[in-house]
C-alpha cells in the first residue's frame, strides 16, 4: 500500500513518514487559501493606491491638525486669564485669520515686486559682478572664461526648444501656485475647525478605550497634545524671529530681495538645528551677488545669531516643551525629510516628543513594575 494514501481515521493525519512535514505545511483548502491571499494582496494594493491618490488631502489634514495644536497653547493661556474657551477660540481664530490676510496682502506683493526687480536687474547685476576684482581673480585661478560660459548659457535660453521648455515650466508652475493657494485655504479652514473642536475630538478619542482606562488615557492625551502644541508654537516663533533677523541683515548689506530671503529663512528654519545651518549657506550664496564683503558680513552676523538662538533664545521660547535629545532631533528630522520631504522634517520633532512622552509615562512605569523574573 502507498504510504501517502494511508491515514489514521481517528486523527485524520498521515503516519509518520518523510511526507509528514510536507503534509503539515500545505493548507487544508489550497484553492480557498490562495484566493483569500490573492484578495488580500489586491485589497492592500488598492488601499495603497487610494492613499497615494488622496495624499494631498491627507497632508492638508495632517498639517491643519498640527497647526491647531500650535494654536491651542494660546487658547489655554486665555483660559488661564479667565476667558472662556469659546471666546478664546474666537479670539485666536480672528488673530489667525488676520495673520493670514496680512501675509497675503503684505508679503506676497512685496515678494512679487522683489522677484520682478531681480529679474529686470539681472543683466546689470551680472555685468557688475563680472567687472569686480574677485570675479577676475576667480577666472584667473580657475583658468576658465566664466563670461563666455555665462554668455553661452544665456544664448541657449533664447532657442525655441528652451522657450518651449520654459513655457511648459511656467505653465506647470502656474498650476502649482493655484494648487498651493487652494491647499493654503484648505489648511487654514481645517486649522480653525480643529482648534474649535479639539476638546470634543479628545473626548471622543477617550471613549474608544475601556472605561477604567479613560482617566489615565485622557491625562496622557492632554500631556501629549500640550507638548506637541508647545513644540509647534515654539518652532514657529523661533522661525519668525529668525526671519526677522535675516530681513534686518539683508537690508543692512543692501540685498535686492530681503523679503524673499526672509520668507525662505522662515520655512527652512522650521526644521530645528539643521535649518539654520542650511540657510547660512543659502543666504551666503545669495548675498554673494551683492559683494563678497556683504556675503562675509552676513555669514558672520548670522552665525553669531545662531549661537545666540541656540543658547539664549531657544531655551526661553521652548522651555520644557521640547525636552528631546539633540541626537533624536537630528535623526527625526532626517527620517521625516526622507519620507515626506519638508513636511516630514517639520512634524518629526513633535512626533518624536510624543513618542518620548508615551515611553516615559507608559512603557517605563510598566517595566518598573516588573520586579520579578517570569516563571520558567
Amino acid at each position: 500500500m502507498d504510504e501517502t494514501s494511508s491515514l489514521d481515521p481517528s486523527t485524520d493525519q498521515p503516519p509518520p513518514s518523510r511526507w509528514g512535514n510536507l503534509w503539515r505545511v500545505l493548507p487544508a483548502h489550497p484553492l480557498r487559501s490562495g484566493f483569500v491571499v490573492t484578495l488580500g494582496v489586491l485589497l492592500a494594493l488598492a488601499l495603497a493606491a487610494t492613499i497615494a491618490g488622496i495624499s494631498t488631502v491627507l497632508m492638508s489634514i495632517f498639517l491643519g491638525a498640527f497647526l491647531a495644536l500650535g494654536l491651542d497653547p494660546a487658547v489655554r493661556a486665555l483660559e488661564r486669564r479667565g476667558v472662556s474657551r469659546p471666546a478664546g477660540v474666537a479670539i485666536v481664530a480672528v488673530a489667525f485669520l488676520l495673520l493670514v490676510v496680512g501675509i497675503l496682502l503684505l508679503v506676497v506683493p512685496a515678494t512679487v515686486r522683489q522677484l520682478a526687480a531681480v529679474v529686470v536687474n539681472a543683466p546689470e547685476t551680472i555685468d557688475s559682478m563680472q567687472q569686480s576684482q574677485w570675479y577676475r581673480d576667480l577666472e584667473q585661478n580657475l583658468g576658465v572664461d566664466l563670461s563666455a560660459v555665462i554668455a553661452d548659457g544665456l544664448s541657449s535660453l533664447t532657442t525655441l526648444s528652451s522657450f518651449l521648455t520654459i513655457s511648459g515650466g511656467v505653465l506647470k508652475a502656474g498650476f502649482g501656485v493655484i494648487g498651493a493657494v487652494s491647499s493654503f485655504v484648505m489648511v487654514s479652514v481645517l486649522t480653525l475647525y480643529f482648534v474649535a473642536s479639539l476638546e470634543t475630538i479628545k473626548a471622543t478619542a477617550a471613549q474608544l478605550v475601556p472605561a477604567y482606562r479613560r482617566a489615565s488615557f485622557s491625562r496622557l492625551l492632554d500631556e501629549v497634545t500640550s507638548s506637541v502644541g508647545g513644540v509647534v508654537a515654539g518652532g514657529v516663533t523661533l522661525s519668525a524671529i529668525n526671519a526677522a533677523v535675516v530681513l534686518v541683515l539683508q537690508l543692512a548689506v543692501g540685498s535686492p530681495a530681503p523679503v524673499v530671503l526672509a520668507i525662505v529663512a522662515f520655512f527652512v528654519t522650521l526644521v530645528p538645528m539643521i535649518g539654520s545651518l542650511v540657510f547660512i549657506v543659502i543666504g551666503g550664496v545669495a548675498t554673494l551677488f551683492v559683494s563678497p564683503t556683504a556675503a562675509l558680513v552676513f555669514v558672520v552676523a548670522y552665525f553669531v545669531y545662531i549661537q545666540i538662538e541656540a543658547y539664549i533664545v531657544t531655551p526661553r521660547v521652548m522651555g520644557r516643551a521640547a525636552a528631546v535629545p539633540s541626537v533624536l532631533v537630528i535623526i527625526g528630522a532626517m527620517v521625516g525629510a526622507t519620507l515626506l520631504g519638508l513636511l516630514g522634517a517639520l512634524v518629526a520633532i513633535p512626533i518624536t516628543a510624543s513618542i518620548l512622552i508615551i515611553v516615559r509615562q507608559v512603557w517605563i512605569p510598566r517595566q518598573d513594575r516588573e520586579t520579578t523574573p517570569p516563571l520558567g
